[in-house]
């Protein structure tokens, strides 16, 4: 069984009641965003296919598998993840290596399928549900999470929907995130374990520390990539792990997989680590961190949704939660886009099912894409077929 083709369909998405607020999406009531989206297919010439459905960074993540799909993908037993994998560490040694983790993904799909088996099994998967917290969208001025109160309100909401967490993506200023924080815990911080995404927001040293020493107070259970490094230096981590009682959850922003989160783990610069298989080397990558982790009695926590984190949380030991996000007392998000089914609803105890079924388990919706595509190609030994 060999790699025969590869093809790319890009899409968008839509969101209504949606815009971009001080760079990141936030309620707009009147206003649609539509982000880019796209549709990874390796096929081999028996006849076995894997998908993966992007939904973010799609511009640089399509270029780089148009960078290394002929070379590096055609011919090859899609069954070797592990030597792809090594192969394209290297070969985008000189990018941010988002090209590798659509590609790992499409391939433990495609093994999944071939074994008739879900990508859970294959990893040794023992659970079946992952407690998921609810990952809000970023404040707002438009009516929606746009006061201490309207996060409080919607903090019970999803207590009350079954969520055992809640996480804040704030206003960016050190004294209204406080604000936010404090009047959450009021609300339900004897129900929830609570959790504050700066974003890399703050822009010194010492709002970082203030904010931080306030969640100490309200007994916060992480608080996540503060400081406009975007948590590159390992120095300011280990300054905050060191002043603070709260874990510090960090490394989203820095891309280098399980290497670049050797060094920040063996420094002590944070207490809980970020991975991603969209952006850190795929199914492949993130497991590779997870056993990093754990030899140093370091949680790894998953950044945003998906099925590919579902099937890697159900084979994890050292990890808390799912990200079920991005949520808003009024609108939506992408995650289920493109998809027949939503991939992440919770159950009645704030859980989301693995899915069971081969591969991933998910179905592309093709009429979805179909309808929304903007560009089409195929990558096959004849070389790329050009757009549509």
């Amino acid at each position: 069984m060999r790699i025969s083709e590869v093809e790319i369909t890009e899409f968008t998405y839509s969101l209504e009641d949606v815009s971009m607020y001080n760079d990141h999406p936030a309620y707009s009531p009147g206003d649609t965003l539509e982000p880019s989206g796209f549709v990874l297919t390796i096929r081999t010439d028996d006849g076995v296919e894997g998908n993966y459905r992007g939904f973010m960074f799609t511009p640089p993540m399509v270029t780089q598998v148009e960078m290394i799909a002929a070379e590096y993908l055609l011919g090859r037993d899609p069954l070797e993840r592990e030597g792809i994998w090594q192969d394209l560490w290297g070969a985008l040694r000189h990018t941010d290596r988002l090209g590798i983790g659509p590609v790992d993904v499409a391939l433990w799909d495609l093994a999944g399928k071939y074994h008739d088996a879900s990508v859970s099994t294959l990893l040794g998967g023992y659970r079946d549900r992952i407690p998921a917290y609810a990952s809000t969208y970023w404040a707002d001025d438009a009516g929606g999470l746009d006061s201490p109160e309207a996060y409080a309100d919607f903090a019970e909401a999803c207590r009350d929907r079954g969520y055992p967490g809640f996480k804040l993506h704030p206003f960016g200023d050190p004294d209204r995130d406080i604000a936010a924080c404090r009047a959450v815990a009021e609300a339900v911080g004897d129900d929830m374990a609570l959790m504050l995404d700066a974003g890399s927001e703050y822009d010194t040293y010492a709002a970082s520390l203030r904010v931080g020493r306030a969640l100490d107070d309200l007994d916060f259970f992480w608080y996540e990539d503060p400081m406009a490094d975007a948590g590159e230096s390992v120095e300011l981590g280990r300054k905050l792990v060191r002043e603070l009682d709260t874990p510090i959850l960090g490394v989203e922003n820095v891309r280098g997989g399980p290497f670049s989160r050797a060094n920040h783990i063996q420094a002590g610069a944070l207490e809980l680590v970020r991975s991603d298989a969209h952006l850190d080397g795929g199914i492949t990558g993130v497991m590779k961190t997870a056993a990093l982790a754990e030899s140093f009695g370091v949680d790894v926590e998953l950044h945003v949704g998906g099925p590919s984190h579902l099937h890697c949380l159900s084979a994890v030991r050292n990890t808390n939660y799912y990200e079920k996000g991005l949520v808003h007392p009024d609108v939506t998000w992408t995650v289920s886009q493109g998809f027949t089914e939503n991939v992440e609803e919770i159950d009645d105890d704030g859980a989301v099912p693995v899915p069971d079924g081969p591969g991933l388990g998910v179905e592309i919706d093709w009429a979805f894409v179909d309808e929304r595509t903007t560009d089409r190609t195929v990558i096959d030994e004849t070389g790329p077929s050009g757009r549509i």
